[in-house]
């Protein structure tokens, strides 16, 4: 590699970590409204990734165990900048989140509560709608929704997901049904040639080698997004080592709501109030490994993926699948962001600004946070 080379890898890789870094910072809401911010920064208006590409890592980063967000800034980095531009992307969109978790745990160990941060949300969360809700529109346009068995798919996921049913056994049963209907088509599978694949009481002080242990077991099971690390959290920290309790378990995951990029912020709270400074940087670390493990061989199965027929069919139905969930996120969304015509307004003029600013998501929720704060500040000193 020359050093004309190196310098422009070296650019690559600042200008990963800088965008990811913004939208990590940015990403309230969950993995539906990141997806909604990664979309619009990284596929609409900087063009790293085409749409096809997005809504294949979209799929396949919905399977795999871990905080779909993060694989998809690290895919997207190594896209991008290569190995370098993998590590980048990770750990920018991880950065902001988890230095904000940290401090929350200094004050929580501090003064046993943890400010009321969750009042910005209320100009945040009908951002979010509007970005999740136009994100669902546009890759909706771009997975051939004329087709009515498609159109189908989509809308049976959403509706599904709203009343209820698993996301993960919707992204199984769609993946199932994108095979089905191209075996419909095809007949049994095509076999290919040869292929290789280059592969109540006060927080307890457990050690840290324990620590790491309990929260590298959350990273490699996590599926299904944070209502399964409260789950797996509950059994591993409440019911079997006593260590905290519900009431505490509860405020951690409050934390991982109010503050931006994945919900695994509650992990890092969690790892500074059980073991400090050093606890948190050990948990943030061990929680996230499994991901980085399994995307450092997403780039060889997604090309292993698209050269069989019948997987690249599955790979679709659960595309598909993905963005029915998305829009039943929306919805759950929308039930909890617009709750008064305040925030109807700002979810309105969120969605027509995007109408004619599609690449305005980041200054969006960046404006929505800006007005919870005033409107926190208005409430205080009135």
């Amino acid at each position: 590699m020359t050093d004309l080379d190196r310098s422009a890898r070296r650019r690559a890789t600042a200008e990963v970590f800088w965008v990811f870094l913004r939208i990590g910072a940015l990403s309230f809401g969950g993995p539906a409204a990141t997806t909604g911010l990664v979309h619009s920064k990284v596929v609409l208006g900087l063009k790293w990734i085409d749409k096809r590409d997005f809504l294949d890592l979209a799929g396949i980063v919905s399977v795999l165990p871990g905080p779909n967000a993060v694989e998809m800034a690290m895919h997207i980095g190594r896209h991008r900048a290569g190995r370098a531009g993998f590590v980048a992307g990770g750990v920018a969109f991880i950065l902001p989140g988890a230095l904000l978790a940290t401090i929350l745990g200094a004050l929580y160990v501090q003064y046993g509560t943890t400010p009321a941060a969750a009042s910005l949300l209320y100009g945040i969360k009908p951002v979010v709608v509007a970005v999740t809700a136009w994100t669902v529109i546009r890759l909706a346009g771009s997975a051939k929704p004329r087709r009515p068995r498609r159109a189908v798919l989509m809308a049976g996921v959403a509706v599904a997901y709203v009343i209820g049913v698993d996301e993960l056994l919707l992204l199984a049963v769609a993946g199932v049904l994108g095979l089905a209907a191209h075996l419909r088509h095809t007949g049994v599978p095509h076999k290919p040639g040869a292929l290789t694949l280059a592969l109540a009481a006060p927080m307890g002080q457990p050690d840290l080698p324990s620590l790491a242990g309990v929260f590298l077991k959350a990273g490699a099971l996590l599926f299904g997004g944070g209502a399964v690390l409260l789950a797996l959290l509950r059994g591993e920290l409440v019911v079997d080592r006593g260590w905290i309790t519900e009431s505490q378990l509860l405020d951690a995951i409050a934390v991982g709501q109010v503050t931006p990029g994945p919900v695994l912020n509650t992990a890092t709270f969690l790892g500074y109030t059980l073991g400090g400074l050093p606890g948190a940087l050990i948990v943030t670390i061990v929680v996230v490994l499994p991901s980085f493990v399994l995307m450092a061989a997403a780039g060889p199965l997604l090309r292993l993926i698209r050269s069989y027929s019948w997987t690249r069919a599955v790979l679709d139905g659960v595309t598909l699948g993905v963005i029915g969930v998305l829009a039943g996120v929306t919805v759950e969304f929308g039930r909890t962001g617009i709750i008064d015509p305040l925030t109807a307004a700002v979810a309105a003029g969120a969605a027509l600004i995007l109408w004619r600013r599609p690449r305005s998501a980041l200054v969006l929720v960046a404006a929505g946070a800006a007005f919870g704060l005033l409107r926190l500040l208005a409430h205080h000193y009135m």
